[in-house]
Parts: structure tokens; sequence; C-alpha cells
């Protein structure tokens, strides 16, 4: 039989976890057409062959953890995603950590501009509302790589009640769940929260619930960026570690609720953290041992990227920038919040995006070094950054799970069977890189599984490819199978490797040889082959 793509003598491990097999994989129509065990179909041609001899063939890699929905409504999109698509990232999940581009009201969208600045490359025109529109927006203009989406509890509470910091209203949060309900009858794969974030972090159980609620009976997800991931926090008043009682909330809501909970990114964040992970994972357990559909996923770093604003407490968020600029105001943040963190932020804390020309120069630094420049203590010199800024500027905090010298705590996440890998990365075009924009799957295959054997192959591809499609239920994808979407990702299990890291974020991995999004080559030998526009908009259970 004729195809339009067969690739050859591959060593191909289907993404579900079974042992490898060696190979044929035939392409047709965008999709995958047949796996030819090898030898069996000698007479088979095509358009188009790879030889993978020695190479691994495996589904397309999904980030089940991104924010660059904000990024691909720009014309320009392609090229900023393009370290995705060359480390074999073929499937996005967006709208995590409650902060969506869809579902949204017109009126709103000055509230979500300010909201999301550190997450665009520049503003968003908002030419939709809904998630359907957004879905026509995104087919008509085109994509590089496939996008599915989450509805965020930010985004939507912002539309609806606008920074009022009030528990909402019945007929508000009536509003709520049918944007919800609307969002998920258009595709969405469910709903995300932010509780570490404004407005998430003033959100109460109930309210949380009534709209998980709508994404649990519809099939849907609901993902959590929990309101603590250090063991002590300005959350709770409690000696219990904070970031199992924020575990805790989220499983009552998932209870409450009905649906599946994802844990988004969990982290340990502070050595006095790191010692809690095996009772974080207790608590997850036992959850799922108590009927609760439960999961949650990291990324191979010790550090993430976020904004300025997250380390402010709940009562500034609302009027960060008055805040700011009132004495009294700053000398309880000093008191209560900035000074307990000093240690922190001068060590572990890193500006990756200034905002201000006058302090580009200091991008890439640590605040340690940012003080010294600035002839000030490192939390006087966020405080500083975060006002001339306007709240918008970027950081990247380190410490999570681990460090340089010690990444037991991560190790132990990242090999739980119920971790699944993603990025959670922040990519736009100004700024100094997060290193998991370029390195976060080739980094998990060749140095936690090559070298250092923490995760079988097939385990680490099934927590990038057919775990990821099914907690995110992305119907079709995540598998190599017949029938199922031909998004593949084709790597050389000797040489695959990470290189990005804190002090060099941008270096291009080694050892991914073919990417391929819905049956079109976007990557070949290695190189970005040019964008074919071959993404999808990915609805839930499609």
């Amino acid at each position: 039989m004729d195809y339009e793509l067969l690739i050859r003598n591959g060593v191909v491990i289907d993404g579900s976890g079974a042992p490898r097999i060696l190979a044929d994989v035939a392409v047709l129509g965008g999709k995958i057409a047949a796996i030819i065990p090898a030898g069996t179909e000698p007479g088979a041609t095509a358009r188009d062959e790879i030889d993978a001899r020695a190479m691994v063939v495996a589904p397309g890699f999904i980030d089940l953890h991104s924010h660059s929905d904000w990024v691909v409504p720009l014309a320009e999109h392609g090229q900023i995603l393009k370290p995705f698509v060359l480390q074999g990232v073929t499937t996005l999940v967006g709208g995590n950590c409650g902060f969506s581009i869809a579902p949204i009201r017109q009126g709103a969208s000055p509230l979500l501009d300010e909201s999301s600045q550190m997450l665009c490359a520049r503003s968003l025109d908002w030419r939709w509302e809904t998630v359907k529109d957004l879905h026509s927006e995104l087919d008509r203009a085109g994509l590089t790589l496939n996008v599915a989406h989450l509805a965020g509890h930010g985004s939507i509470r912002l539309s609806v009640m606008g920074a009022s910091p009030a528990d909402p209203s019945k007929e508000e949060l009536d509003a709520m769940r049918a944007m919800v309900e609307q969002a998920m009858a258009d595709g969405a794969v469910g709903l995300s929260t932010g509780l570490g974030y404004f407005p998430g972090m003033i959100a109460k159980q109930p309210e949380l619930a009534a709209l998980a609620e709508i994404a649990g009976a519809a099939g849907g997800i609901l993902t959590s960026h929990l309101r603590a991931y250090s063991a002590k926090s300005v959350v709770y008043n409690d000696l219990n570690p904070h970031n199992l009682l924020a575990i805790r909330e989220m499983v009552r809501v998932a209870q409450a609720a009905r649906v599946a909970l994802e844990v988004s990114h969990l982290i340990f964040v502070g050595k006095r953290t790191w010692a809690t992970v095996d009772a974080a994972l207790a608590e997850v357990e036992h959850a799922r041992d108590g009927g609760v559909e439960i999961g949650f996923d990291t990324f191979p770093y010790t550090g993430g990227n976020t904004t300025i604003r997250v380390l402010f407490p709940a009562w500034a968020q609302g009027h960060l920038m008055a805040h700011l600029k009132s004495a009294q105001s700053l000398e309880r943040l000093r008191r209560e919040t900035f000074g307990p963190l000093g240690r922190f932020i001068g060590k572990s804390a890193q500006l990756l995006w200034a905002v201000s020309p006058e302090f580009r120069n200091l991008e890439g630094k640590y605040f340690g070094e940012i003080a010294d420049a600035m002839k000030m203590e490192p939390a006087e010199a966020y405080l500083t950054l975060a006002r001339e800024s306007g709240g918008r500027a970027r950081v990247m905090l380190h410490e999570y799970s681990g460090d340089d010298r010690n990444e037991d705590a991560l190790r132990t996440a990242m090999a739980h069977p119920l971790n699944a890998f993603e990025m959670d990365t922040i990519l736009t075009s100004h700024g100094h890189d997060n290193p998991a924009s370029y390195g976060t799957y080739p980094r998990i295959l060749g140095y936690y599984v090559r070298q250092l054997g923490l995760l079988s192959l097939e385990n680490a591809i099934h927590k990038c490819t057919g775990m990821a499609a099914q907690r995110m239920r992305l119907g079709g994808r995540g598998l190599i199978r017949a029938g199922y979407a031909a998004d593949i990702t084709i790597f050389n299990p000797q040489t695959v490797a990470g290189g990005a890291d804190f002090a060099h974020a941008d270096l291009a991995p080694v050892g991914i040889e073919h990417v391929i999004i819905n049956g079109a080559m976007v990557v070949r030998d290695g190189r970005f082959v040019g964008n074919h526009r071959a993404g999808r908009f990915v609805p839930r259970g499609s």
C-alpha cells in the first residue's frame, strides 16, 4: 500500500507504557495508518521515508501545563514557540493556573491585560469571548502545534466580578457557572485554578467547587496551582506543613465537585519543605485510595518562572501599585513578608524580565547580585523592581524541590506512578528565558533516564505522552496507534540531551531528530523546516 510517510526500522515506544517493538510506522491523511512489525510488509511504499534505525519513534510530547495560549493568537507565535517543537512537543494545554484567554467578557479585557502581561509577547486584540470563538480564530489563523484549552477560574472571575475581593453573589456565581458550562460545551478540557495568584487566592472552597462541578459533570478535569507549596506560608495559621494543607483543600473541592483533580507542578519550595515530599505524596495516594481520580505533574528543574507579584500577600494584590507607593504599606510588607524572605530572595530569586529598559541589564541576575548593584538589601531590590515594572516583571524562583547538590525531593516526585511531565514555562519575545522552554523533554530522556536510570524509557515516554493525553481528555492523541493523530517525535536515545540550564537558558537540545505534527514534518534532521501551521485546536475527547 502507498502511504504519505513511512518511518522505517524504528524502535517504537507507543506511549502506553508497553515494551518497545521494532516496527515501521505508516502515515496517511494526517493519521497513523499502520504499525508494521519489522519485516512483515516489505513492499510498503510512501512518497516520503525516514530511516529511523537505532532511533526511538514515540508519540509527540504533550505539555499538559502551558501558558502559551497567551502567545498562540499572535501571527509570529511559530517563531516564538519554535524551541518547544525542537524539543519534540507537538501539543500544549493552555489556560493553566487560573488564567486563560477564553472564556472572557470583552469589558474585562483591560483587567486581563493587566493580570497577564508577564505571559504575553505583546497585547492581544481580543477578537473572541467564548472558547468556540477562540477555536475558530486559531484555526483561521493557523497553529504551529496543537492546542487544547482549560477555562481559567481567574479570568472568569475577573470577567464577572472585576477586582472585587468579595465572595460572589448568587447572581455572580451563576454567571461564572454559565461561562464554565459554555466553555465545556465548546470543547474545553476542564477548569484551572491559580490559588497563589489574584483573584484565585481570595476564592473560597464553595466557589471553587461550584465551578468545578460543572467541569466534572461534562467529563472534564480540575487543575490547581495550590494555595501553598512551602511548609510555611502567609496563607494558613497552622503548625502543620502548609503545602499538605493546600493539597487537602483541593482534594475536598474535588470530592465536593465530583471531578478529577490534577495538582499542578507539585514543587517543594525552600529547603525546609523538601523533607515533606513523602508526606505530600502520601496525601495524594490517600485521596486516590479514597476514590478521588487524582494525579500531579512535575518539571525536571529546581526552579520555575512566575510573576514578581507571587511573593506578595493577598491583602496587597488588589491595589499593588498603591501599596508599593505607600510608606505604611511598605513598612507592613517589609515586616510581615519581605523581611523573613530576605535570604531566600537574595539567593534564590532571579530576574527574568525587568519590563523597564532602565533595568534590562539586570535580567538573568539573582537578586543578591541586583541588590549589590543597587546598593540595597535583596528584599528592597525586589520591592523596587516590582514597583518600577508596574508589578509586571517576571522572575525565576529557585530551591524548588532541590538545588544543584540535592535533588532527592524532585526525583522522588518525578518517579512516582501518579506523576506526569510538563514544562510550566513562559516563553515570550523578551527577557531571560526559562531553560525548560528549550530542554525539558530531552533532559528527562537524557539525564534522568539514560544517565541516572531514574525511569525506564517506556515509563518516561508514557509520562510525557499517553498519561498526559489521558489526564487532559485528549482522545486520539498521545499514542502510536492506528487511527490516532500522526503526532510523532523521533529521537536518538544514545545522544538525546537538554543542554539548557539556568545560566545558559536558550541552548538547543540534541538528539531530537524528527518531529511530525498531524502528519506534517516540522523538524527534520534536527532542524526546524518551516512553519507549516500543521497544528489544530484539540477539543476535549476529540
